[in-house]
């Protein structure tokens, strides 16, 4: 509503009235008939389209996650660091198989998730500290309550290659996750792969995990990076 936006903006109704009769001419806000709630537009959706597919990682990935999901037998999950956090980008499933009901541009927790602490892992602490206080103060079952047990998973990570959860974020998933790096050797992305618990073979060692850091690896050499 025209006032919700306004609360949020923190500025006069009239004065978001106008900035909303400019954007709606320009096709980046809609205004619903029945309810006058307003919407992103057609212009905001092809502005969101062309900054993903801008982004090297998304372009080279989204087009082999079809064959990553048939080869892992499991739903597969594409994620990008974002201002607020592990964003998933993109996400390939199965008939049959268990699907994230969080859609494109949801953001992800840090230590409750396994793309979450990929990320933890590789970026620079200054990127993630804040929210990573934030959840230090609303600690969750089977996630670190502490620096020192976050330094330990984030160790643990890189010496093993991916992460994983059995029931952190969700009772009913298992999952694993893992980094993709550029050129530079920097994180740029997440793979991430996830099944229903007692179905999905958790295993540090199992075929998933193999797999999953594999079709990662294809992403990380197609962006040039060099072991």
């Amino acid at each position: 509503m025209l006032k919700t936006l306004a609360e949020r903006t923190g500025m006069h109704p009239a004065k978001v009235h106008r900035y909303i009769v400019s954007l709606g001419r320009a096709g980046y806000v809609e205004q619903e008939e029945m309810t006058s709630r307003y919407r992103l537009g057609p212009a905001a959706l092809r502005l969101a389209f062309a900054a993903m597919n801008s982004i090297d990682v998304i372009r080279v990935a989204r087009p082999q996650m079809a064959d990553f999901c048939n080869r892992l037998q499991n739903t597969v999950v594409l994620a990008v660091w974002n201002t607020g956090g592990p964003t998933i980008a993109a996400r390939e499933t199965l008939p049959g198989l268990l699907a994230m009901t969080a859609t494109e541009g949801f953001v992800l927790p840090i230590l409750q998730s396994s793309i979450g602490s990929v990320f933890g892992a590789y970026l620079p602490r200054a990127k993630t500290a804040s929210l990573i206080a934030a959840e230090l103060t609303r600690p969750q079952p089977g996630c670190p309550k502490n620096e020192f047990e976050i330094d330990d998973l984030f160790t643990n990570i890189r010496r093993r290659g991916f992460a994983r959860t059995t029931g952190q974020l969700s009772a009913a998933t298992h999952s694993f996750a893992t980094a993709i790096f550029d050129a530079s050797g920097l994180i740029v992305g997440v793979l991430a792969t996830l099944g229903p618990a007692g179905h999905f073979d958790s295993n540090w060692n199992s075929p998933i995990a193999k797999t999953l850091r594999a079709c990662a690896g294809e992403i990380s050499e197609r962006l040039g990076y060099l072991p």
